[in-house]
Formats: structure tokens, C-alpha cells, sequence
């Protein structure tokens, strides 16, 4: 059975207790997701004892600010479930950090239009690696791994090579220093090695992307690169 069989379809209110102003971070609401047993309570033990996370009960993920999905392969039925949480009625966006075996291109690319914003690969981190992810989901800083940000730069150039979208986005608002970070991201490289690339810090380097995220209304570094090659920046 597909680790998401079951999402709910409704809606609900989320806390009233949970701010989004500033840098309150009052526990973030969760719901854990996973088809085996095993995996779910485990992981729903270790977030009940996170102070930073709100876990909410079974059967209502649609609720949650994050929801940690938790699977061995990614199937077109587990994509359906993102979809469904998506399109749920809510206050506001849920938002998904999946951890799986590996997740294809494609799958990738149609789960961050469902609200992925984090991948933490199960053979490589434990819960804390989710536990950061969805913290981090908060700040849009969670990110997939680099080989598939690379991936996807590849799919993502090659759609815009054979179709160029006459409506997509205006260049002009994007700053030069901002695409200079986003090719360079485009290509591989890491924050550090940004960095070393245009003399900056890797706090101005974060700075300048957590910029153009919040500017633009963009998830993730995936995102802003999608973003920019969809704009003929790159």
C-alpha cells in the first residue's frame, strides 16, 4: 500500500495558537504520513517529543502547516495524495517534506507544484534531517538534494529550449547579483562554493536568495531557478 493511501479530502482550521508574524515560532502544526506502521508510529514518537512541532492527530493531514511524508518508492499515487493535500481547503498552503529511497525528475517536478518543499533521501539522514526540513519549510529554505536541483536545471533547460513561454516572467525583476548566484547554482554549485565564486559570504549569499524568495513568492532554490530559466535569465 502507496505510504499516502488515505489523505483526507477536507479541509480544517488550523490552530489559532500558531504565528506566522515574525520570527515567532510557535509550534509548527504537523501531521505524519507513512503506510508502514512501523515508520509512522516511530516517527510521530520522535515529533511528540519536538517542542518545536505541534503534532496533530491521525486522519486529518489537510490541517497541518508541513506534513512528513515517509515512503520507500514515490508512485504516482503517492503524487495524487500531494495533489489532493494541495488542492484541500485550509487558511492556508500545506506544505510537504517527503523522505523516500529516490524520487524521479519528473515526479520531483510535478511534487513541487503540490507543495514539496523538502527531500531528505532515507538511506542518508535520520528524523532529525526531517525534523530540520520542516522547520526550515517555515523560512522556504528546505531544499532537494543538489543532484536533483541539477536534474531538474537540466529538464528544465531543455523545456525552455524547445518552448519559450511569451507570458512567462519580466528579467527585469530580477537583479544582476541574483542571477549571477543563480547560474552558478544552476551548475551544481553549493553555497560555499558561490561564495568563492563572487567574493561574497555565504550569509550574503543566503541573504541574497532569501531575498529574491520572499520578492518573488518562490519556494525554494528549484524554484528560483525554474524561475529564472522560464524568464530567459539563465
Amino acid at each position: 500500500m502507496d505510504a499516502m493511501q488515505g489523505v483526507a479530502r477536507g479541509g480544517g482550521l488550523r490552530g489559532s495558537a500558531v504565528s506566522r508574524r515574525g520570527d515567532v515560532m510557535a509550534g509548527i502544526p504537523l501531521a505524519v504520513l507513512a503506510g508502514d506502521p512501523i515508520t509512522r508510529e516511530g516517527a510521530r514518537s520522535y515529533f511528540q517529543s519536538c517542542s518545536q512541532v505541534r503534532l496533530l492527530a491521525p486522519g486529518r493531514p489537510s490541517d497541518a502547516e508541513v506534513v512528513a511524508m515517509f515512503t520507500t518508492q514515490v508512485t504516482d499515487e503517492t503524487l495524487v495524495s500531494m495533489r489532493r493535500l494541495s488542492a484541500a481547503p485550509s487558511r492556508s498552503r500545506t506544505w510537504i517534506v517527503l523522505s523516500a529511497d529516490g524520487i524521479s525528475e519528473a515526479r520531483m517536478l510535478r511534487a513541487v507544484r503540490y507543495g514539496l518543499v523538502g527531500f531528505v533521501p532515507r538511506a542518508q539522514a535520520g528524523m532529525e534531517s526531517v525534523l530540520q526540513a520542516v522547520l526550515d519549510s517555515r523560512k522556504r529554505r528546505a531544499e532537494p538534494p543538489d543532484v536533483l536541483v541539477r536534474s531538474l536545471t537540466d529538464q528544465l533547460r531543455t523545456l525552455r529550449d524547445g518552448l519559450q513561454d511569451a507570458q512567462g516572467p519580466d528579467t527585469a525583476r530580477l537583479k544582476e547579483r541574483e542571477v549571477a548566484v543563480l547560474k552558478l547554482l544552476a551548475e551544481g554549485c553549493d553555497t560555499a562554493e558561490v561564495s568563492d565564486a563572487l567574493g561574497y559570504s555565504e550569509r550574503t549569499i543566503k541573504h541574497i536568495l532569501a531575498g529574491l524568495m520572499d520578492r518573488l513568492g518562490l519556494r525554494n532554490r528549484a524554484h528560483a531557478i525554474a524561475y529564472a530559466m522560464r524568464s530567459g535569465a539563465l
